[in-house]
């Protein structure tokens, strides 16, 4: 008994009390909140470090830039898309670094995650088509809106250096033109691109239709077919549709900032090279692959493949109306096939479109069409037709109800509109109306020698009767009208006088 009592005192000393039991993990529960995968970093970065040194530390401003020794780095920052402060300012910053000896190239995209353009801030239209509609003109600072944003276009179009621009997200009507007219364009898996301006009420605008019959040459119908249906493009397909000429990871930008660090003494013609190499291997494009359906969700019945870009080319190809469009699609819905699908998908968005938009669409393709220029035709005729074209139908009802729409994040037959027919006696006045467009260009200068007296007079715009090298009082004209302040007040003014007649 003395010997068992021993044993159990003994047993109770070496047995730690209930309150201090410890219980010790021997293994790892991947479910467990506090897990960490050994594979990953153990701090994740910073919010916005991918656009850290800008020239903005808050990122608030419209554009950001960021310059290094070779290279320069603009980034859209305005997710509403562009108004005329912001077209002012990348104009005034792309001018800047096309000038700059020291710059070998530039590179354009958009903060990321969002969109890479919405084109014109879709409210800025709402008020050019109110006040025309009031007035029977566009405001003057409408007017300067759009005549600006064709000589941005025109800038992107004709820039005289290497100019990478990586559609970095979405990008719809003149934004998605933006991101396909720069002579290095790029897209990745995130990019998107669709034409939708005719699904609410407005016509091709900012180069769209260069970009649309760019997709034309490749595949006959395709960019009309983008544009009449609105149809989004995605990932390796907008390569495939030379909407964009390069295939480049997400991160491609940010390595061809510490290149340009590296390769301070190359030549521009050098620096294309270094760009191109940077360029990655195009995967399969217009496949059934699940992953790439997927990527186009609820649109998937646009998805285009194989078979379906044959039927684009037999209805979309060529001189067609959009009454014998729609005719051949209702044909092919008939059927129970996967084409009947397409066919379906594409009459409805067609349907629900804007009609006076669809046949000035139209008209603007079939005559950029008639062009056979090759390689980089000259973009001033099309940009000429498309501002033209524009001003003449914001006068209309149909981009009210669009703009509308289009502020709200709703389709153009959500207004309860069916938009206005474009009649025989249209087209002659739409093919008038382009024709006698006014817009032109001013021959851009290079750089300038006014710094260097004893070299001002090898300019070629020298003048020996005033010593300069430039108009003073052309100059002074010209800050003014690219100042982000331009017409702001007049702007300002009328929204006011909106507010009053409507009680707000």
């Amino acid at each position: 008994g003395a010997v068992a009592f021993g044993a159990r005192c003994r047993s109770a000393l070496l047995r730690p009390p209930v309150a201090a039991a410890r219980h010790v993990r021997t293994g790892f529960d991947l479910n467990d909140p506090m897990y960490i995968d050994p594979d990953t970093p153990l701090l994740a970065e910073r919010v916005g470090s991918r656009w850290r040194y800008m020239d903005d530390p808050a990122l608030q401003a419209s554009v950001l830039e960021r310059s290094n020794v070779g290279m320069g780095m603009l980034v859209l920052n305005r997710r509403e898309g562009l108004d005329l402060p912001t077209v002012n300012d990348l104009y005034r910053r792309l001018r800047n670094l096309e000038v700059n000896s020291l710059k070998r190239c530039v590179g354009l995209t958009a903060n990321d995650p969002g969109p890479f353009g919405a084109g014109i801030d879709p409210r800025e239209l709402l008020l050019a088509a109110t006040l025309a509609r009031r007035d029977g003109r566009l405001p003057d600072f409408s007017r300067a809106l759009l005549w600006n944003y064709q000589e941005l276009a025109h800038l992107i179009y004709d820039y005289r250096k290497p100019l990478l621009c990586q559609i970095s997200g979405a990008a719809r009507a003149e934004g998605a033109a933006m991101g396909c007219l720069a002579n290095f364009s790029g897209a990745h898996e995130d990019s998107e691109v669709r034409f939708d301006a005719a699904r609410y009420g407005l016509t091709p605008m900012g180069g769209a239709t260069l970009a649309i019959a760019r997709a034309n040459k490749e595949f006959a119908g395709l960019g009309t077919f983008l544009a009449l249906t609105g149809a989004p493009l995605r990932g390796a397909d907008i390569v495939y549709a030379r909407l964009a000429e390069h295939w480049l990871a997400p991160e491609a930008l940010p390595f061809l900032e510490l290149t340009s660090e590296k390769q301070l003494e190359v030549s521009e013609a050098d620096a294309w090279e270094l760009l191109h190499e940077h360029s990655l291997p195009l995967p399969e494009g217009f496949h059934d692959g699940a992953d790439r359906l997927a990527a186009y969700g609820e649109e998937r019945d646009l998805a285009l493949n194989p078979e379906r870009i044959a039927l684009v080319q037999t209805i979309f190809a060529g001189p067609r109306s959009v009454t014998s469009i729609c005719s051949q699609l209702r044909t092919e819905a008939g059927g129970g096939h996967d084409l009947a699908v397409f066919a379906k998908a594409c009459l409805q968005r067609i349907e629900s479109s804007s009609q006076w938009a669809l046949g000035c669409t139209l008209h603007l393709i079939n005559a950029e069409g008639k062009r056979r220029d090759d390689g980089r035709p000259d973009c001033l005729p099309s940009l000429k037709r498309e501002l033209a074209v524009l001003e003449l139908t914001l006068g209309r009802e149909d981009p009210l109800h669009g703009c509308r729409a289009l502020c709200l994040g709703a389709g153009f037959d959500a207004m309860g509109s069916r938009g206005e027919a474009f009649i025989e006696d249209d087209r002659n006045i739409v093919e008038d109306a382009a024709e006698a467009g006014n817009f032109f260009v001013m021959e851009r200068s290079d750089i300038s020698l006014s710094a260097h007296p004893r070299l001002r007079r090898y300019h070629p715009d020298y003048d020996p009767a005033t010593t300069l090298d430039h108009d003073p009082a052309w100059m002074a004209q010209e800050v003014d009208r690219w100042d982000p302040g331009f017409y702001a007040e007049e702007r300002s003014n009328a929204i006011e006088e909106l507010e009053k007649l409507t009680g707000r």
